[in-house]
């Protein structure tokens, strides 16, 4: 089969596409046949060496961690899923493996794919969807009735985010810019701040929560507006503990985490078009250098995706 795999750490030169075996599923696992793939951040991250002091993996290794597709094989001590079902999937780190045409995966790291949406559509949703429901329901908290602020809305997790918030019954206020204003209008939102013509922190006030996807200075202008007792969650880096305790507030890192058993009134979301998909951008595998240096340049206007 073919994908895509590194033999060191580099830059974008250092993938190579091979041809490998389909791998085998042990007790615990599923081998799926991936049907779109999609690329992450984490995944340049990983090419190029910033996190072997969190991973020590052994070359050669194939690149990917989040993709859908359809289970061919099972492993004897499977008992969720069975040959044929279509799953959205996000390997543990560790693994990874989804630029590739087949990878095995452990049971607890697939979800059954929403049928009204297709395997590209669903590629791009597990990561976007753990990191948006760890932050928000497991780090946050949140509650109906209260009023959240999310940095960085326009991208996936921050869409995910959005109407994850907005179908809990919060009031969802993001910052954005360009073209991703609309799209999160349309999504319902109720205000978006374009950040390149307004400083949120001189408008916003009494927040109860902030999510932030963005870091650096937009996370260390975001206590002062938060009330006190509410919460700071961030992607990035984790909150400072001087200005937490400034403001009489409780901040947290969010560690992005696959737990399917969790997700679903979220799913029933998706299934019933209460949550809708940004369309990624599609590219053949054999494009992945190129792929992978659209979104380390941050010139990716969505998220990318490779089909098989």
């Amino acid at each position: 089969m073919k994908a895509i795999q590194i033999k060191q750490y580099g830059d974008n030169s250092v993938l190579e596409q091979v041809d490998i075996a389909i791998p085998k599923a042990q007790p615990h696992q599923v081998v799926v046949q991936i049907k779109a793939s999609s690329v992450n951040p984490v995944d340049y991250k990983i090419r190029s060496g910033f996190l072997a002091g969190q991973l020590t993996k052994t070359f050669p290794f194939t690149l990917g961690w989040e993709g859908a597709g359809i289970v061919t094989e099972v492993g004897e001590a499977v008992t969720l899923y069975k040959p044929g079902d279509e799953v959205m999937l996000m390997p543990n780190f560790m693994q990874g493996g989804t630029y590739a045409a087949y990878v095995a995966v452990n049971e607890n790291e697939v979800t059954p794919k929403p049928k009204s949406i297709s395997f590209t559509d669903a590629s791009i949703i597990p990561f976007s969807l753990g990191t948006a429901y760890t932050a928000l329901v497991e780090d946050a908290a949140i509650k109906n009735g209260q009023k959240i602020l999310i940095h960085g809305a326009g991208g996936a997790v921050g869409q995910m985010a959005v109407q994850i918030a907005k179908n809990s019954g919060l009031s969802v206020i993001g910052t954005a810019t360009g073209e991703n204003l609309q799209e999160l209008l349309a999504l319902g939102i109720d205000q978006v701040i374009d950040y390149t013509k307004a400083d949120f922190s001189s408008v916003l006030h009494d927040l109860d929560v902030v999510l932030d996807l963005v870091g650096g200075e937009t996370l260390a202008k975001s206590y002062s507006i938060v009330k006190k007792g509410g919460v700071i969650v961030s992607t990035t880096q984790p909150p400072n503990p001087s200005a937490l305790e400034k403001y009489g507030l409780t901040g947290k890192m969010t560690l992005t985490r696959m737990e399917p058993n969790k997700f679903s009134e979220v799913i029933g979301w998706l299934e019933q078009g209460k949550i809708k998909v940004k369309k990624p951008w599609i590219y053949d595998l054999s494009r992945a250098q190129e792929a992978l240096s659209m979104v380390e340049s941050r010139k990716a206007k969505s998220k990318i995706v490779f089909e098989f």
